[in-house]
C-alpha cells in the first residue's frame, strides 16, 4: 500500500510540473464568434495554422477558449465547412497571458441579398443537419418550402401550387414547423393548391434554418416525420427590400434603435407579402373567373431590458380569400390508342375565407454565460370558411386516336352525358393558447436542454356538404341489391341479385362538433461532445406527454450519435434512433362520414437512421456528399386518403406499417461561388389495415369479375381476399431533384438557375373507404423550371458615390419560365360514372407553362 501511495505521489508531482511548464510556455485566447447579425455561430473550428494540434470548436453560444504557444507570432484560423468565409487573425501572447478575441464571420449569402438559409454540418448530431439553401428557387408558388425540396433528404413535393411537402413516407400533417420556438400550424379545410395562400415562413425575414428528415432530437415536438426549425433574424442596422411580379408583391424593413449603453436596445423586423395567383390559375383546365387574394403581414421585435433580460415579440396576420366562378372545363386523357375527352359547363361559384392570427411573446433571461432561460406564451386563432355551390353538365366522349385518319383528334361518339353538383357550407374555428419554458445549460462539455409546454385548445366545427352525380337524368350511385330474379352463387350460398337505381345525393356530411382539451408535454436532453477536437457527439433525451381528450400518456426516448474519424479526409458518420408519437389534433379524429372519434390514440413510430457525410474538393471548390438509410416501423396508424391536398382520415387506429429507403445528396460549387444540389431518394412505405378484407367474384373461366352489377349472371364462384400490406398514399418509390446555378464568366451579374424534379407515381383509387382498391398509380411527376436574372445596379458601379446610389444595395430583374416543357402533371382525379356504373378517372392537371417577371430592390 505504501508503495502504491509513493507511485501516486510521484505521478501527481510529475503532472503538476508538466502543467506548470505547459502554462509557462502557453497563453490563452478566448472569445465569441458571431455572424453579421450578431447571432452566435456554433461549431466553428478554431485552429493554430502553424500547430494544427492546437484546436477547438465554438459551443452553442459561439464561445471558444484555446491555449496557444507563447512568445511567437501565430495565426488563428476560424473555419466551418461550406458556410462561412474563413477568417484569420495574427496574435502574439506572453506565457500565462489571457486575451479576448471576438470574431465576426461572413456568411455566404446570395447576390440578391434577401436571405440565405445557413447550413453546413454546423450542428450535425445524428440525422439533424443544417442545410445551406439558396433563397430564390424558380417555382410558381414561390414558397420557402421549395428550399427544403431540393436540400432536404427524402422530401417530396408534387404540387407546384402548394407549399405542402411529405418526408420519407409521411403525410403533410406529420411535419413539425417552428419559428423562433413557436409551433406553426397549417390550414385544415383547404382542398386544393389553388385555395392555399402563402406559407407561414417569410423568406425575407429568415436568419437560419435547421431541418431533419427523421430521427430528430427530444427537444422537438411530437410528430412522426420531420422538423423544420426557423429563426428570424435580429437586425444590426437599417435595411429593407421590395419586390413586385405578375404574381404579387412584397417587401420588408428592418432596423435597430440604439442608446448610450447598447447598440441593439430595440430591433424591429417587418414583412408584408401579397399574392395574386390568377395569372397562374388561368393555365388550368378549368376556365373561369379566378379572384384569389392572399395577404400576410409579420413582425418580429426585440427589446433588451438589461444585459441579461430581453423581450421578443412575434406577430402574424394572414387573410386569404379565394373567389372562383367556373365557366367550363375540357380535359383530354387516356393512352395513345384510347383517348377520351371530358367537357364540362359550369354554373355557380365558390367563395372561401381563411383567417389566421398568431401572437407570441417570450422573455429571455441569461443569468450567466452558460445558462439561458426562455419563457414563452402565445395565442393562435384560425377561422376557416368554405362555401361553394357548383353545378356542372358533362359530356364524356371517345376521341379518334389514329394519327393516320383525317378526323384525328375529333370526337367519335358520346360515352356519357350527365351532371355534377357539389355543395358545401363548412366552418372551422380553432383557438390555441400556449405557455412554455425552454432552458439550456453548458456545463463541462455538456449542453443540457429542458422544456415544458402547455396548450389549451378550443375547436368548433360545423360541417355541411354533399355532392350528386347524375348520368342521363339518373342520380348515381348505381348499385345492386339482393333479390329473387337471377340465381347467383355468393359466398357459397345461392342468392338472387337485381340492379337498383338509388336516387339521391352522395357524400352527405352534416355534423356539428366542439372540443375543448388540454395538452401537456415536457422533455430533457443532454448533448455531449468528447474526444480530441470533439470528434464524438452524443445527444440523448426523453419526452413526456399527455392529452386529456383521449387520456393517453406517453414517453418517447430518443438518441443521436455522430463520429468523425481521425485523418485528413472530412468524413462524418451518424446514427439516430428513437420513438416518435403523434397525438391527434383534430383532422385525424374525423372520419370519412364526418363523425368525430375523440378516443383516437396517438400514431406511433420507431426511427432508425444511419448516415454518411463526406466533404471533399473538386476543381479547387468544396463539395459534400451525404447518404442516409432509414427504417421506420409504424403502428396505431390512422389510415387516410388524399383528395388533392386535403387529407381524409378514417378516424380510428386501424393499421400498422413501415417505411424504409435510402437518400443521396451531392452539393457543391459547380460554378464558382454558386452552389448546386442533386438529390436522389428511393423509398417504399406500406400499411396493413386491421380486419381489411373483401369478396372477389369469378366467372366460369376463373377470371375476376370487375363490374358485379352488370355481370352478376356470370358469377360462378367467390372468395374472401385479405389484402395484407398495401402501399400507403405517400408511397413514391423514386424521387430525383436537381437545382443548378451558373453565370456568364465575363458577365457574372447575369445568372441562370434550373430546377428539375422527377418522381414516380403515387397510389390512388376510387373515392371510397376501401383502401385495398388504392393500388393504381398516378403518372410520374416531371417538371423543369428555369430562371434568368440580371443585376441592374450595384453600388460599386457608381462613378460618383452619393447617399442615394450607395443606399441601393442592389437591383435585380428576374425572368422565370415555369414548367418550360409544358408537361401535364396529374394531382388527383375526378371520377365520372355512366348509367352502367362504369367509372372513368379523369385527371386533374396542374399548371402549364407560364412566364413571370420579377423586380427585386434591396436597400
Amino acid at each position: 500500500m505504501r508503495m502504491l501511495f509513493r507511485i501516486a505521489a510521484v505521478v501527481a508531482l510529475w503532472w503538476l510540473c508538466r502543467s506548470v511548464a505547459w502554462a509557462q510556455g502557453t497563453g490563452t485566447v478566448r472569445g465569441h464568434v458571431t455572424d453579421s447579425l450578431g447571432n452566435p455561430v456554433e461549431l466553428v473550428a478554431v485552429t493554430v495554422q502553424e500547430y494544427p494540434r492546437f484546436a477547438t470548436v465554438t459551443d452553442r453560444s459561439g464561445y471558444y477558449e484555446l491555449r496557444v504557444p507563447a512568445r511567437e507570432k501565430i495565426t488563428l484560423v476560424f473555419s466551418s465547412n461550406l458556410t462561412i468565409i474563413t477568417e484569420r487573425r495574427n496574435i502574439t501572447l506572453q506565457p500565462g497571458e489571457t486575451t479576448t478575441l471576438n470574431i465576426t464571420v461572413t456568411l455566404k449569402v446570395n447576390e440578391k441579398g434577401v436571405v440565405e438559409i445557413l447550413g453546413e454540418r454546423k450542428e450535425q448530431i445524428g440525422s439533424q443537419v443544417e442545410i445551406k439553401t439558396q433563397l430564390y428557387i424558380t417555382s410558381p408558388n414561390e414558397s420557402f418550402e421549395n428550399n427544403i425540396q431540393f436540400q432536404g433528404l427524402g422530401v417530396v413535393k408534387n404540387n407546384d401550387l402548394s407549399s405542402n411537402y411529405s418526408v420519407r413516407g409521411g403525410n403533410f400533417d406529420e411535419n413539425l414547423v417552428y419559428v423562433n420556438d413557436f409551433e406553426v400550424y397549417r390550414p385544415f379545410l383547404i382542398r386544393s393548391g389553388q385555395q392555399e395562400g402563402l406559407s407561414f415562413v417569410n423568406p425575407l425575414m429568415v436568419s437560419n434554418v435547421k431541418f431533419s428528415s427523421g430521427g430528430f432530437q427530444a427537444r422537438y415536438g411530437d410528430k412522426m416525420s420531420s422538423v423544420l426549425d426557423v429563426n428570424y433574424k435580429k437586425p444590426r442596422h437599417f435595411a429593407g427590400s421590395f419586390y413586385g411580379s405578375l404574381l404579387g408583391f412584397g417587401g420588408h424593413v428592418e432596423g435597430v434603435v440604439k442608446d448610450k449603453k447598447r447598440s441593439d436596445r430595440f430591433t424591429f423586423l417587418l414583412g408584408v407579402r401579397q399574392r395574386l395567383s390568377q395569372y397562374i390559375l388561368r393555365s388550368l383546365d378549368v376556365q373561369g373567373q379566378y379572384n384569389p387574394n392572399f395577404l400576410d403581414v409579420q413582425g418580429y421585435f426585440t427589446l433588451a431590458l438589461t444585459d441579461k433580460v430581453g423581450i421578443e415579440l412575434m406577430s402574424n396576420y394572414a387573410a386569404n380569400r379565394y373567389n372562383f366562378v367556373p365557366v367550363s372545363r375540357e380535359t383530354t386523357f387516356g393512352i395513345l390508342t384510347d383517348v377520351k375527352k371530358l367537357t364540362v359547363f359550369f354554373d355557380g361559384r365558390e367563395a372561401d375565407r381563411y383567417l389566421s392570427l398568431m401572437n407570441g411573446l417570450s422573455l429571455v433571461y441569461t443569468p450567466t454565460r452558460d445558462i439561458r432561460l426562455k419563457f414563452l406564451a402565445s395565442y393562435y386563432l384560425n377561422r376557416e370558411y368554405e362555401a361553394y355551390d357548383l353545378l356542372g353538365e358533362y359530356y364524356l366522349s371517345q376521341v379518334e386516336s389514329d394519327i393516320g385518319k383525317s378526323n384525328f383528334g375529333d370526337v367519335l361518339y358520346s360515352l356519357g352525358i350527365g351532371g355534377l353538383h357539389d355543395w358545401a357550407r363548412n366552418l372551422l374555428s380553432t383557438d390555441v393558447y400556449y405557455a412554455g419554458h425552454r432552458g439550456s445549460w453548458f456545463i463541462k462539455g455538456h449542453q443540457l436542454l429542458w422544456g415544458i409546454d402547455y396548450k389549451r385548445e378550443h375547436i368548433r366545427d360545423k360541417l355541411n356538404e354533399w355532392n350528386r352525380l347524375d348520368s342521363a337524368g339518373h342520380s348515381l350511385p348505381y348499385e345492386y341489391v339482393i333479390d329473387y330474379n337471377q340465381p347467383v352463387l355468393v359466398d357459397t350460398n345461392l342468392y338472387y341479385m337485381t340492379e337498383k337505381n338509388n336516387i339521391g345525393v352522395q357524400g352527405v356530411l352534416k355534423s356539428s362538433f366542439q372540443l375543448q382539451s388540454n395538452r401537456l408535454s415536457a422533455f430533457v436532453q443532454d448533448s455531449w461532445r468528447f474526444g480530441d477536437t470533439g470528434q464524438f457527439s452524443l445527444s440523448y433525451g426523453i419526452r413526456f406527454g399527455y392529452w386529456d381528450a383521449n387520456r393517453e400518456p406517453y414517453i418517447t426516448p430518443r438518441v443521436q450519435f455522430s463520429f468523425k474519424p481521425r485523418g485528413k479526409k472530412d468524413i462524418l458518420l451518424t446514427v439516430a434512433a428513437g420513438t416518435y408519437y403523434q397525438p391527434p389534433f383534430y383532422r385525424e379524429m374525423r372520419n370519412l362520414q364526418g363523425i368525430v372519434n375523440t378516443r383516437v390514440r396517438a400514431q406511433k413510430s420507431f426511427h432508425g437512421v444511419l448516415g454518411f457525410n463526406y466533404g471533399f474538393f473538386a476543381w479547387k471548390r468544396p463539395f459534400q456528399f451525404t447518404a442516409e438509410t432509414y427504417f421506420k416501423y409504424l403502428w396505431d396508424l390512422v389510415p387516410f386518403e388524399f383528395d388533392n391536398v386535403l387529407i381524409r382520415y378514417f378516424g380510428e387506429n386501424r393499421s400498422r406499417g413501415f417505411a424504409t429507403g435510402v437518400d443521396f445528396r451531392l452539393n457543391g460549387e459547380l460554378a464558382e461561388g454558386l452552389e448546386s444540389w442533386i438529390t436522389l431518394s428511393v423509398m417504399g412505405t406500406a400499411e396493413d389495415l386491421i380486419g381489411d378484407r373483401y369478396t372477389a367474384y369469378y366467372d366460369s373461366s376463373g377470371k375476376a369479375i370487375a363490374n358485379v352489377p352488370r355481370n352478376a349472371p356470370r358469377i360462378v364462384d367467390s372468395a374472401i381476399i385479405y389484402p395484407g400490406f398495401i402501399p400507403r398514399p405517400t408511397d413514391q418509390r423514386v424521387n430525383f431533384s436537381m437545382y443548378f446555378q451558373d453565370y456568364i464568366p465575363k458577365f457574372p451579374f447575369i445568372k441562370v438557375n434550373i430546377g428539375l424534379i422527377f418522381g414516380t407515381g403515387l397510389p390512388f383509387g376510387p373515392p371510397d373507404s376501401d383502401r385495398y382498391k388504392d393500388v393504381l398509380r398516378i403518372p410520374p411527376y416531371r417538371r423543369v423550371d428555369i430562371g434568368f436574372s440580371g443585376q441592374l445596379w450595384n453600388p460599386k458601379w457608381a462613378k460618383r458615390p452619393n447617399r442615394f446610389n450607395q443606399g441601393l444595395k442592389g437591383v435585380w430583374l428576374w425572368l422565370d419560365v415555369y414548367n418550360i416543357f409544358g408537361i401535364t402533371n396529374t394531382v388527383s382525379y375526378l371520377w365520372i360514372n355512366d348509367i352502367y356504373n362504369n367509372r372513368y378517372a379523369v385527371p386533374n392537371y396542374l399548371t402549364n407553362r407560364r412566364i413571370n417577371a420579377k423586380l427585386v430592390v434591396n436597400f
